[in-house]
């Protein structure tokens, strides 16, 4: 049975909010839903749904007031927990199908042996608990948001509302459905709020949660941020020194198998017998050439013959690095570790062609960026397990049925897209 790795399932954490930070966006990850269409259709939402989303989707099992975890003082609900499974099972669904061009189950099995919705459950609580942690921390250590970040947050709920009513006029106007001539500006602001309340609401929905508990989130999230700027920044308590980083960067090279290299792609993937042949009878031409020298005149001359023939798409002349987590074609990382720097090698036929390859010195300003994101990520990930056992903090929602949330998820998802395109067409005379 086929297996799937989540390779992107820490990506919530990059992905989350990608307006957060303002410039006048809003601060939302919902869906894009402001284009209007006259498209009709008989979807209708469940009233229930309006009234109490955790409630509807969980099976009464939960409220949108229940409360799942503690972090001191700090309490944690449904809605928050729920919102980071909600938000993942749609980025994932949606990179899987773009991506890789399958529909991704969340029955599908893991390589832990649980399944993709298992999995995203304890991601969404472990997500949840350690927002809450890094919060908790800040306000008993005395750090607070900026004014800037603290002004984003007081106006989360306004600034949403302006920018998906504004974005649902815009819309409505360019489609035809309605005529700004026909409103007063008093009348286009009360259109823009209503139908910016309305749409804010349904975008909280489509993430399983409500606009209360997305402003708690987005509030950990504003501390989290801030508590590892502060601890690791210069001046921090945990801001690494120049020989924290060296140690590091030998354990992360021998721990992920760096290693640096250039490449050659003949490739192969669409030629017949007879094309293979040739193109395999240039890469050995091309090997034998390069064969014959060493030290600067090879790579000088490994650089000539990438701007003659590579098709790899790497720029001539570049040195890329490699890992052994890295999603690479079978034998080409192989190729390169059996290289010393400064030597050469051959590929037999991969999936791509063949590669000829040149192991490069290690380089190790090349990663220190990447080496010093992962020291910080690494480290503040321990001290937030450890604040966590200080806390005595913990999330779980043990009454929730999975099988029957995703359902009703995916349900509510497929008709809050279909009400939108009702209400832009059946509102625009309003």
């Amino acid at each position: 049975m086929k297996k799937t790795r989540l390779i992107a399932l820490v990506l919530a954490l990059m992905l989350v909010l990608a307006g957060c930070g303002g410039s006048g966006n809003s601060s939302s990850s919902a869906p894009e839903g402001g284009s209007a269409s006259s498209v009709p259709t008989d979807a209708t939402l469940d009233p229930a749904a309006l009234e109490d989303v955790v409630k509807y989707l969980t099976d009464g099992a939960y409220t949108k007031d229940s409360v799942v975890g503690h972090v001191g003082d700090r309490e944690i609900t449904a809605g928050e927990a729920l919102y980071w499974i909600a938000y993942q099972q749609y980025n994932m669904t949606y990179y899987y199908t773009n991506y890789f061009g399958f529909t991704l189950n969340m029955s599908d099995p893991m390589d832990d042996d649980t399944t993709v919705g298992e999995s995203l459950y304890q991601f969404g609580m472990d997500t949840a608990l350690s927002y809450a942690v890094a919060a908790q921390q800040a306000h008993d250590t005395g750090v607070e948001l900026s004014e800037e970040d603290a002004a984003l947050v007081a106006k989360l709920y306004e600034d949403n509302v302006n920018f998906y009513g504004e974005d649902r006029w815009n819309a409505y106007v360019q489609a035809g459905l309605i005529d700004e001539k026909d409103f007063s500006e008093d009348e286009k602001v009360e259109w823009i709020r209503t139908h910016g309340e309305d749409f804010y609401q349904h975008s909280m929905m489509y993430y399983a949660t409500t606009a209360q508990d997305y402003e708690s989130l987005i509030t950990d999230f504003y501390y989290y941020n801030t508590l590892q700027d502060s601890l690791f920044g210069e001046g921090g308590t945990q801001a690494p020194t120049e020989a924290t980083i060296n140690d590091y960067t030998d354990d992360y090279i021998k721990e992920n198998g760096v290693c640096w290299a250039r490449c050659i792609l003949f490739p192969t993937a669409d030629l017949d017998d007879a094309g293979k042949a040739d193109m395999k009878a240039q890469a050995d031409a091309v090997m034998a050439e390069l064969s014959a020298l060493s030290g600067e005149e090879l790579s000088n001359a490994f650089t000539e013959q990438q701007t003659a023939h590579d098709k790899s798409g790497y720029t001539a002349g570049e040195v890329q690095h490699y890992t052994n987590t890295d999603s690479l074609v079978d034998g080409f990382y192989d190729g390169i570790m059996k290289l010393e720097p400064g030597q050469l090698g051959m590929t037999g036929e991969t999936d791509f062609g063949y590669f000829i390859l040149l192991r490069e010195p290690e380089n190790r300003a090349d990663i220190s960026s990447v080496v010093t994101d992962e020291y910080v990520r690494s480290t503040y990930d321990a001290l937030i397990a450890q604040w966590t056992k200080d806390f005595g903090a913990e999330c779980e929602m043990p009454d929730l049925n999975l099988d029957s949330f995703y359902e009703k998820l995916g349900q509510l998802q497929q008709t809050l897209a279909a009400v939108d395109t009702i209400n832009a067409a059946s509102d625009s005379k309003k």
